[in-house]
């Protein structure tokens, strides 16, 4: 079993281990696919802090910094270890980061492994789902994927949709392994982590208090270092890399198993291009957990929450929570966004 601190210092080391690899880029790429038996599958890490002189050359300013230090790392040879990597049209960066590395590697500027991506459509209509039913199933051909391998993929991704359930719903893992077990879950299954070592919290009673975190997903566990600094816990996340990302388990059905991975990434993605109103499930978390506050954060170039700040405000506000928008923020955390939270939580007596 692998230690998730060891995995997040060095989260390349499983999938070089395992001999057949491959990568992804973003959201909405199906765990089942990720989870087929026979190769190893992982996100391909990110760096805080950061220089990336050389893909700063070929970026323009609109890429976030996480988007900057792949490709930096992929011109280095870092990735060349893996088959493939696939890149999610679910996430603006990530789509972009494709056409990127497609073109780099036609001028011969970089090598590395084959750059894919995936197709999946999100409006809330039939003719969605069988879009993204032939993603699913060009990407498992472009992978050598069969129906069984992906009924196998199925099963093992159901395990790990209900340990990170679990997980979500376990009231005494303190913030900063919430967002650690997140992180180191995109890296390496679920069932290869050693989570009975993660510490527990006895009580939250020395706590001042609860936040629910939202908005773009963190770079690491920056920010609830900074609650717990101020002496409140983060009680849950709501971001598109959170634990709950994988949603419910596939039900079993008469339906090819392209069909159910599509209909399940249609149903639960957490993407950013979902239809779906992001502050209505901000507050509805926030009062399921009885959270004190709500701290949303966002980071500048995440343009795709953008449009729902001021409703997400306006729906906190109508129900009496207290918030923090920390809107337009450095990716990288180099704005002293703890230095705004302690500010707010002081201010507030739970």
């Amino acid at each position: 079993m692998l230690d998730v601190d060891a995995v997040l210092a060095e989260p390349l080391v499983p999938a070089r281990e395992a001999g057949r690899a491959i990568g992804y880029v973003g959201p909405d790429i199906p765990e089942d696919l990720l989870a087929v038996p026979g190769y190893a599958a992982l996100h391909l890490p990110w760096r805080r802090p950061a220089k990336t002189p050389w893909a700063d050359v070929w970026l323009e300013d609109a890429f976030p910094g996480w988007a900057r230090t792949i490709l930096e790392d992929w011109a280095a040879g870092r990735f060349d270890f893996l088959e493939a990597v696939i890149f999610s049209r679910g996430d603006d960066a990530a789509q972009r980061l494709y056409y990127y590395v497609c073109e780099l590697q036609r001028q011969q500027q970089i090598g590395g492994p084959t750059p894919l991506v995936f197709d999946v459509a999100r409006i809330p209509r039939a003719s969605s789902v069988e879009w993204t039913a032939r993603a699913v199933g060009l990407l498992a051909a472009e992978l050598g994927l069969s129906d069984t391998d992906l009924v196998a993929g199925i099963a093992v991704a159901n395990k790990r949709r209900e340990s990170l359930r679990e997980l979500d719903s376990d009231a005494a893992l303190p913030g900063r392994y919430r967002e650690r077990i997140a992180r180191a879950s995109l890296f390496v299954g679920t069932e290869r982590l050693a989570l009975d070592r993660v510490p527990r919290l006895a009580d939250r009673t020395h706590f001042r208090g609860m936040v629910l975190l939202a908005g773009s997903a963190p770079p690491d566990d920056g920010l609830h270092l900074a609650v717990e600094a101020a002496g409140w816990t983060v009680a849950a996340d709501v971001h598109p890399r959170n634990l709950a990302r994988l949603g419910p388990p596939i039900e079993d059905g008469d339906e090819p198993p392209a069909r159910r991975i599509a209909r399940h990434v249609h149903e639960h993605s957490p993407g950013p291009r979902g239809f779906r109103d992001r502050g209505a499930a901000i507050v509805r978390v926030a009062r399921e957990l009885g959270v004190d506050a709500v701290v949303l954060w966002l980071f500048e170039e995440d343009e795709a929450f953008a449009w729902d700040v001021v409703g997400a405000r306006r729906q906190l506000e109508q129900a009496g929570i207290p918030s923090l928008i920390l809107a337009r923020r450095r990716w990288d955390l180099s704005d002293a966004p703890g230095e705004d939270i302690a500010r707010f939580l002081a201010e507030l007596k739970p």
